[in-house]
């Protein structure tokens, strides 16, 4: 298998005590390695909508940019 190829999952975890959202990748193994981590937003989603949603759509593009399946239905 390529490495092109390879299926992987992803566990999103969020830390209340450091404020910080964590993605890991998980191997069929089960094996878990850290792609990346960031504070969550500091403001409550009333304080800022604008902010949240940026925070969102970079979440989003973070994980489907890492998966090879999502690349390759995008075509990226």
């Amino acid at each position: 298998m390529e490495k092109s190829e390879i299926r992987y999952s992803h566990l999103i975890e969020i830390d209340e005590e450091t404020n910080r959202i964590y993605i890991y990748r998980v191997n069929p193994n089960g094996k878990k390695d850290l792609l990346t981590y960031t504070d969550l937003p500091s403001k409550k989603y009333e304080e800022d909508p604008e902010g949240f949603k940026e925070f969102a759509r970079l979440l989003g593009e973070n994980i489907l940019l890492d998966s090879t399946i999502a690349r390759k239905i995008f075509d990226l």
